[in-house]
């Protein structure tokens, strides 16, 4: 079966062909502003005037003509709405034409469904980071689930706007990673992970200060680079622990930096996984992309009318079906953790656990002391206050500062992630009054996921350690979206897991609502999907 697959969701105009057994042509061409970054329009025009002779081109270098073809798939989105129209439209054409079936096809699907074709990663763990991706992603229950994402812009897109300040022409990425590589001093960024997801607009704020006080530009370079690929590589690690998956797989235009591929691979070798790195022209916006993951919705029965093709700039991959993978056996990391190692040991008689924060080789050994230090202190300090707001937590018998350990109470019970993978929701309403305590006492989790909840005696919350002291509404607004994505993560529908919780949080908190609210905000001013 031969399938053409046209990818134009942004800057890059792309038409590339392929059967089930190989890939027979692949031609892009790319808008690049002379100014600034991309213009949407602008984009459009260029596409427009150059998709007929990328599409010939790709034919003739497959050694095929327009009726050789057997299906037509196209991005559908997420994208630039004026891009996706005209890579959609050309589609339509061919198609109606040449009388072929058309899908229309999911962006970050193409990229993961590609990235498995030429690696042989079978069910993986992705980071995609692009100019407007930057987002965690793993098949679970018959389904992309998007773990972790920005909850503000994509790193791409950081990058590029730093760039542009700096008077670095677009696309910013491979400049800064030239710059990066003569720097010597690490500035002081915002590391901001906020359970699995990032933010960067503060790494941009910062980074465009320190650049307005004359500091070096490699130094600056050298210093995002160091702190948003640490974030990224963490909530990564988080991912493979939250998931079970074994494999690793990266890919987008930012995936194609030396520094966060050799991060990637040091974490992947500390904690025994796989990881693949996605060659670099199908890391890159490209048709051939499309054109697998059109193949494989395809041969596992999707259809498509016409009709059915309009462009959808926010299309979500979790949107989309995807039944060709089967979920492999969950690896079972035990007792480790993204940011920990936990030892089971007695104390005094009691039974306890050793909390070690290990150090991570990804990090710059200034970033991860700095780190380790800081969340340790924090978790300390809020098990104190949340205990004292009646919350049940494990007891702290004793903190080491200096060994970056802590020990402290053996909670007898399982996650919830094991309870709810079990069809066990017999403890929302007790989850419900236990948040709703925390957040009357003005006390944020930061990092709310499934696998920091236990049930044993009633419900415990542990590993505080980025929460918040004197929380706002937004502070407590991110722990209620941190565990209805984590619940999602599961394949499960958070909605009716999480309703049983939400009216008792409501009954015990006089400004839920308020914080439910900000919980709808924070998803809409997403700047990608």
């Amino acid at each position: 079966m031969i399938v053409l697959g046209l990818e134009g969701t942004a800057h890059t105009i792309s038409c590339g062909i392929l059967d089930e057994n190989r890939i027979l042509s692949m031609e892009s061409s790319m808008y690049k502003p002379r100014t600034g970054g991309i213009r949407p329009l602008d984009a459009a025009v260029h596409h427009a005037d150059v998709i007929d002779s990328v599409i010939r081109r790709a034919l003739e270098k497959a050694k095929i003509s327009i009726n050789d073809i057997d299906l037509v798939g196209f991005s559908m989105g997420p994208g630039l709405a004026p891009s996706l129209r005209v890579t959609a439209t050309a589609a339509r054409s061919i198609a109606l034409l040449a009388g072929k079936p058309i899908i229309g096809v999911n962006h970050p699907l193409g990229h993961i469904e590609i990235g498995r074709r030429v690696t042989g990663a079978r069910d993986p763990v992705m980071l995609y980071v692009s100019g407007g991706n930057t987002q965690v992603i793993a098949h679970v229950r018959g389904r992309y689930r998007v773990l972790g994402e920005t909850l503000d812009i994509g790193i791409g897109n950081m990058l590029d706007k730093f760039a542009r300040e700096a008077g670095i022409p677009f696309p910013g990425g491979p400049e800064i990673e030239k710059l990066a590589s003569n720097g010597r001093k690490l500035l002081e960024l915002p590391y901001s992970v906020k359970g699995m997801d990032t933010s960067f607009s503060g790494i941009l704020t910062a980074a465009l200060h320190h650049l307005h006080s004359d500091e070096r530009i490699e130094d600056i370079s050298y210093s995002i680079q160091e702190t948003a690929f640490a974030m990224l590589v963490e909530v990564l690690e988080r991912a493979l622990y939250v998931s079970g998956k074994d494999e690793i797989l990266m890919a987008g235009g930012v995936a194609l930096n030396r520094r966060l591929r050799e991060m990637v691979m040091q974490m992947a070798g500390d904690v025994g996984v796989k990881a693949y790195l996605t060659d670099r022209e199908y890391c890159m916006d490209n048709g051939i992309m499309i054109a697998q993951a059109a193949l494989l919705m395809y041969k596992s029965g999707v259809r498509m009318s016409i009709d059915d093709t309009a462009v959808n700039p926010r299309f979500r991959i979790d949107e989309v079906d995807v039944p060709w993978i089967e979920d492999r056996r969950r690896k079972e990391y035990g007792m480790t953790g993204a940011e920990s190692r936990i030892d089971a040991v007695g104390f005094y008689g009691r039974p306890a656990i050793r909390k070690i924060r290990v150090a991570k080789r990804y990090r710059n050994p200034d970033i991860d002391r700095r780190i380790r230090y800081e969340r340790m202190r924090n978790e300390f300090t809020l098990l104190r206050k949340l205990k004292e707001a009646g919350v049940k937590v494990p007891l702290v018998y004793d903190f080491d500062p200096f060994g970056m350990s802590m020990t402290m109470q053996r909670i007898e019970g399982s996650k919830m992630s094991d309870r709810l993978i079990t069809g066990d929701v017999s403890f929302m309403q007790d989850l419900g009054i236990t948040i709703g305590r925390m957040h009357s006492a003005l006390l944020a989790h930061g990092d709310l996921t499934v696998n920091n909840i236990l049930i044993g005696d009633g419900v415990y919350l542990i590993d505080p350690s980025m929460g918040k002291v004197d929380a706002e509404i937004e502070d407590m607004a991110v722990d209620l979206y941190t565990l209805e994505d984590s619940i999602k993560g599961l394949g499960l529908d958070s909605a009716e897991v999480l309703d049983p919780a939400m009216k008792a949080y409501k009954s015990s908190f006089r400004d839920a609502l308020k914080v439910i609210e900000n919980v709808s905000a924070i998803r809409r001013r997403h700047r990608y999907v």
